[in-house]
């Protein structure tokens, strides 16, 4: 009680004086006052609210243009437009660290830039809005970009990235992001018509990158993509999420473990898609018959809708193979499963859907097998997923399902998102 008391004292100082902790004035009596609220609610907060700001010192450093030297930020920073590194640039975020993106701002790493933001459990690291907290929401600004020179690429010529200035792929050099107990929220900031940021996008990005413990939460558009490579991920978890979760598209061969995603109540605001899945799965763009399809060897996971009109809890076509083991799909309105006839040869192995929602099987997908067997919710709880992140009851992912095929009863693999994950909407 005695956290939440300061965070209170924090919010109506800050509004009092009408200052955030990103836009302060340049005032020299402001910002002590400011400082001093910040230092005294930082007493005995959890590593998962640095992403509200508190605790947090004013950003004294402003990422905008090239950045081909190091940079290291250590407390905060604020992104602004879009920020590209590059030639043997790098930027190193610290432990406890936060960065906040202004609106059409984001993070691109390609040509022999490097990202690296590694914190831990207990002081992760947030990439957030630059909005006030209360009223930011899905696609505030763009997301982190990683461009790499992986050969495994399946897309017929010209590759150009998303984003205000596209770039091409694979690069030349290779374009490197290491991420460790990482937040990245409210992402997803539309470019130009049908053209949306995702909260991290990798394009033909190599094993000499990694995601691990990463939490998208919020996004606007995708939480993960993949155009191509052979980057691993594990532990991750996509949270509130408006397009698809998952989305592995052009010939992505990497391995995928332990991985969750959940939607929210539509109630929590944002502009959902016409077809927001928990995994879209794309082999070659287009389905045109070139070398590489996607083929990602994918296990440990679990996919909650929120009975979103058009979501499909895996969404698999254009010539997609791939391995899938030990997985839960639960809450989409039609199918847990749909499978274009165009699909390669899949493997499935104690994957499990939702009992009265089926499967659109064509293709190579018809080896699916026993995957309507869910009967309610296969997680402990949803907690306060269910009010848009208010209150006190955090969501526990463990699962309920235990039916012995699964490992133990739980695909989650111990409690490994608690204590740094962030799940309030706004």
């Amino acid at each position: 009680m005695e956290k939440y008391m300061k965070k209170g004292l924090l919010f109506a100082l800050i509004a009092a004086m009408g200052i955030s902790a990103v836009n302060c004035q340049e005032d020299k009596e402001d910002n002590t006052l400011l400082l001093a609220a910040l230092l005294f609610a930082n007493q005995g907060v959890a590593g998962s609210d640095l992403c509200d700001g508190v605790g947090v010192p004013t950003p004294t450093q402003v990422l905008e243009g090239t950045i081909s030297s190091a940079v290291t930020v250590s407390g905060s920073a604020l992104l602004r437009g879009t920020v590209n590194v590059t030639n043997g640039g790098s930027i190193t975020v610290l432990p406890k660290s936060v960065i906040y993106g202004e609106r059409g701002s984001s993070l691109f790493v390609y040509e022999g830039g490097t990202l690296t933001a590694e914190g831990t459990a207990s002081n992760p690291i947030c990439f957030t809005s630059a909005a006030s907290v209360g009223s930011r929401a899905p696609g505030d600004w763009g997301g982190i970009v990683v461009i790499g020179n992986s050969a495994v690429n399946a897309h017929t010529a010209p590759n150009n990235t998303e984003g205000t200035t596209p770039r091409g792929y694979p690069g030349t050099q290779n374009g490197i992001a290491k991420l460790k107990y990482v937040v990245v929220e409210f992402v997803g900031n539309e470019v130009a018509p049908g053209n949306e940021l995702n909260g991290v996008s990798s394009y033909t990005v190599t094993q000499d990158s990694y995601f691990d413990y990463v939490q998208i939460h919020r996004p606007l558009d995708d939480g993960f993509e993949w155009w191509g490579g052979n980057v691993n991920g594990s532990h991750l978890l996509v949270s509130g999420g408006m397009d698809d979760d998952f989305d592995v598209d052009e010939g992505f061969q990497g391995t995928l473990n332990h991985i969750i995603s959940v939607k929210y109540p539509e109630s929590c605001g944002g502009t959902k898609s016409t077809d927001p899945h928990g995994f879209e799965m794309d082999g070659t763009e287009g389905g045109a018959v070139i070398a590489n399809p996607s083929n990602p060897t994918i296990t440990n996971f679990t996919t909650i809708g929120q009975s979103y009109a058009g979501g499909v809890g895996m969404r698999i076509r254009e010539r997609h193979a791939g391995n899938f083991s030990k997985g839960l799909v639960y809450g989409y309105v039609t199918n847990n499963f749909q499978c274009d006839a165009d699909t390669n040869p899949t493997s499935w192995t104690n994957v499990k859907g939702q009992s009265g929602k089926g499967a659109s099987i064509n293709g190579s997908c018809t080896n699916i097998t026993n995957n309507t067997e869910i009967t309610s919710l296969p997680i402990a709880t949803l907690g306060n997923i269910e009010t848009c992140g208010i209150g006190d009851t955090k969501p526990d992912f463990t699962t309920t399902f235990g039916d012995g095929s699964l490992g133990g009863g739980s695909v989650a693999e111990g409690k490994w998102w608690d204590g740094w994950a962030v799940f309030r909407s706004r």
